[in-house]
């Protein structure tokens, strides 16, 4: 819970704040708006009205997640945010100086915000905006924008980032803690699913003790198409507060959990649907080209097992866990392929694919 003197931010409190430490000058003629999508963080939406001048987001953390159930976490979590974003912007940038292996007019850079001002007094972060118009990658998919090259550039990019923090022994050490991950992710996702399928506890308690033991590299652990927003041939990976040194296998079915569950929202025997179902491999493609020479054959199968077991995990945890999915219009077949997996858990996810083509 925030301690006595940490500042709260909103709407009304927020000009007088950014005047204070000097990121915009008194008088200056503001538009702040809250911006919606999470559950964890103020986000403010800061337009300088003066021509010329960039927007930036004004970011706080909240102890109490927006969410039916109860559910909290340390507002600590924004210093890791700020950590995170600080290794991973460097990446990144590195990333987008590696040439493409082919002249393709489609392909989209990729980039993650600037921080402008950390108070870590008061749990709060200051970042440089994507521009405006721009879009999350789920409304784009929701809307039935498909674009193939988006999901090359989010496979590329995650692999990338788990390809370059591989067993580094400075990654592991800065980023050892998993409080915030273990609070905002195998809480109320996997233990919350074990409570509801009590009968799959075992193979549940497998998954968390894998993800557990099985730690490799830099995880972002909210890797979602609505933290990734898009715009032109533009990409930009945000929110980065349950980043941890850990296994990447829960990036990986967290991923494809948001990917898939747009196939079922579409209708995955749907033209748009299997449209959608073959972003996934795009995906897996794009995904596995930066870490073929960081990782053994070996390393890789059973990486793609665990990336399997976590989609399970993460799919039965959007219908049944605390933080739920709110546009599919019947859960039950979600449930019903999660349950599945969780039973007789395929090896490679292009079995996966067709299991998935077998329903209606």
């Amino acid at each position: 819970m925030p301690g006595p003197a940490m500042r709260l931010l909103d709407c009304d409190t927020a000009a007088a704040y950014l005047q204070e430490i000097g990121l915009v000058d008194r008088g200056e003629r503001l538009d702040i708006t809250p911006l919606s999508g999470g559950v964890s963080n103020l986000v403010l939406l800061v337009r300088r009205e003066e021509t010329g001048r960039e927007p930036f987001v004004l970011k706080q953390a909240r102890a109490q997640l927006r969410v039916p159930q109860p559910w909290f976490c340390a507002v600590e979590r924004m210093l890791r945010e700020i950590d995170v974003l600080r290794v991973i912007e460097p990446l990144v940038a590195e990333l987008n100086q590696v040439p493409l292996s082919r002249d393709d007019e489609s392909a989209v850079q990729v980039h993650t915000p600037r921080i402008l001002w950390e108070d870590r007094e008061n749990f709060a972060l200051v970042m440089t905006a994507a521009p405006v118009p721009h879009a999350t990658w789920k409304e784009r998919l929701l809307a039935g924008d498909l674009d193939e090259g988006f999901a090359d550039a989010v496979g590329r990019l995650l692999g990338w980032l788990h390809g370059r923090t591989w067993q580094d022994p400075g990654i592991a050490a800065q980023f050892d803690d998993r409080t915030f991950f273990d609070d905002l992710r195998i809480d109320p996702y996997y233990r919350q699913i074990a409570h509801v399928h009590s009968d799959l506890a075992t193979p549940i308690q497998d998954l968390i003790d894998q993800v557990a033991s099985h730690r490799r590299c830099l995880v972002h652990g909210d890797f979602s198409p609505k933290n990734l927003l898009v715009w032109d041939r533009q990409l930009m990976l945000i929110d980065f507060e349950v980043g941890h040194y850990g296994d990447p296998a829960f990036d990986l079915g967290f991923l494809l959990t948001h990917l898939v569950l747009k196939a079922f929202y579409h209708g995955r025997s749907t033209a748009r649907g299997r449209q959608m179902l073959e972003l996934t491999r795009r995906f897996w493609s794009s995904y596995r080209a930066p870490l073929d020479e960081r990782i053994s054959a070996d390393e890789w199968s059973s990486l793609e097992y665990r990336a399997i077991i976590n989609f399970a995990g993460c799919m039965l945890a959007r219908v049944d866990g605390k933080s739920r999915v709110d546009y599919l219009p019947d859960p039950q077949p979600v449930r019903e392929l999660a349950r599945r997996l969780f039973l007789e858990t395929p090896h490679h996810w292009q079995e996966v694919v067709a299991l998935i083509g077998e329903g209606p």
